[in-house]
């Protein structure tokens, strides 16, 4: 076996076990409210959300990835020496993954994109020193911790406050949700149908312009709406029992959202895991240092595999903590949280803000929480977390300087 082989099948495995790694953590992205309201059992979670991953990230998975994530480094200083930066993409996908595997281990979220971006700053400091850094992006990265939470919990908030207002402070509250509930389906595959059209799934190709994206996504809407009219209007009321029919109703739209998360997490998330190794391939198929580099299939399905294992077997750690730790959840408020999670990606990332979906999906959990009042957190469990979002950059730059140097040393 030559050496270039011994690399590739190294990056294939790191790129394996990034993609395990990403799985159980990010995993509670989708399902953690799920699970914790009852609207899924955790063996129906774990299914969903492995079958929804795989199908996103092998056959819409992006097939042309930046070598390096977000820009935050030129590589055309590697342009003389690519081994180099082969050492360097091995050493970012150790240490990212080994820092999301000790932050699932402490059952705690953390972004695996900013994981990644704190390791290609660790590799570029080491190798190209400061000024090789984009450090106007890093900054941008750094603002996006107030920016996903604080709108996702301002969305989530609201959401709920609306639903509490409208529906449980009705005289006759399953009444009210024959009323107003085709309004919030009519909502929610709005908002899903614009998501997947105008801005998750990028790699369909779907660019559309905003007034005819807006467009069939109200006629999606509006159909689905009426079928819900349909279904919600003979559907009887049990006296005595309306609060849990209420939230036995809500139970479809939160599967469906946290449905979607997936897929689109798949998607979107498998780049973290195989980007890395789609470059390590193409420099030592071509000896050349390129920005962007086709992915071939068989790595998409490598990712994908390494998800969903991910979330077959560590998956349920950061789903406890994300779906029962910060605050109760019910089928409304975990409704109310996935919708909020969808609603904050969307917007932000079409207005050009850098948003992570853990921390949309974090904050959206405290927005409900808030909406119930203060006393309903667990504030040493956010405090937790949001500590570990900001150790995350610096924690992973370090290990990949760390596993950096090992691999120059040993290779030569």
């Amino acid at each position: 076996m030559g050496p270039e082989l011994i690399i590739i099948v190294a990056a294939v495995v790191v790129g394996l076990y990034m993609a395990w790694s990403i799985g159980a953590n990010d995993v509670a992205n989708s399902m953690g409210t799920s699970v914790a309201s009852g609207a899924l059992t955790m063996k129906q979670a774990i299914i969903l959300a492995g079958v929804c991953n795989f199908i996103g990230a092998v056959f819409v998975g992006t097939h042309v990835t930046n070598t390096v994530r977000k820009g935050v480094l030129d590589i055309s200083n590697f342009a003389h020496d690519p081994t180099t930066l082969v050492y360097g993409m091995l050493a970012v996908l150790l240490g990212a993954s080994i820092w999301v595997t000790l932050a699932t281990y402490k059952k705690l979220p953390v972004s695996t994109t900013h994981s990644i971006i704190g390791a290609v700053i660790g590799f570029g400091i080491v190798e190209i020193g400061f000024y090789g850094i984009r450090w106007h992006i890093v900054g941008a990265i750094v603002l996006s911790w107030l920016i996903s939470p604080l709108g996702g919990a301002l969305i989530s908030f609201t959401v709920f406050k609306i639903i509490r207002k409208t529906i449980f402070n009705a005289t006759c509250p399953v009444a009210a949700v024959k009323k107003i509930g085709p309004l919030f389906i009519g909502l929610v595959f709005t908002i899903l149908c614009l998501a997947i059209i105008f801005k998750g799934l990028k790699h369909l190709h779907l660019d559309l312009p905003l007034p005819k994206a807006l467009l069939i996504s109200l006629g999606v809407g509006l159909m689905f709406g009426l079928l819900g009219f349909l279904f919600l209007r003979n559907h009887p009321v049990r006296k005595g029992e309306e609060y849990e029919q209420v939230e036995g109703l809500a139970n479809p739209l939160q599967i469906l959202s946290a449905a979607y998360e997936a897929f689109a997490h798949g998607a979107n998330d498998v780049a973290n895991a195989i980007g890395p190794v789609a470059a390590i391939y193409a420099i030592l198929q071509t000896h050349q240092v390129d920005m962007q580099v086709s992915v071939p299939t068989w790595i998409l399905a490598i990712g994908g595999l390494g998800i969903v294992a991910g979330i077959s077997t560590w998956g349920y750690r950061v789903m406890e903590t994300v779906g029962k730790k910060i605050t109760e959840i019910t089928p409304t408020r975990g409704f109310s949280a996935e919708f909020g999670t969808a609603t904050t990606v969307l917007i932000f990332s079409k207005l050009g803000m850098p948003v992570s979906t853990t921390h949309a999906c974090i904050g959206n959990v405290i927005g409900v929480g808030c909406a119930r009042g203060l006393a309903a957190l667990n504030f040493a469990v956010v405090g937790r977390i949001i500590l570990m979002w900001i150790v995350s950059l610096p924690a992973a730059a370090v290990l990949t300087i760390v596993f950096f140097k090992l691999l120059v040393f040993i290779l030569g």
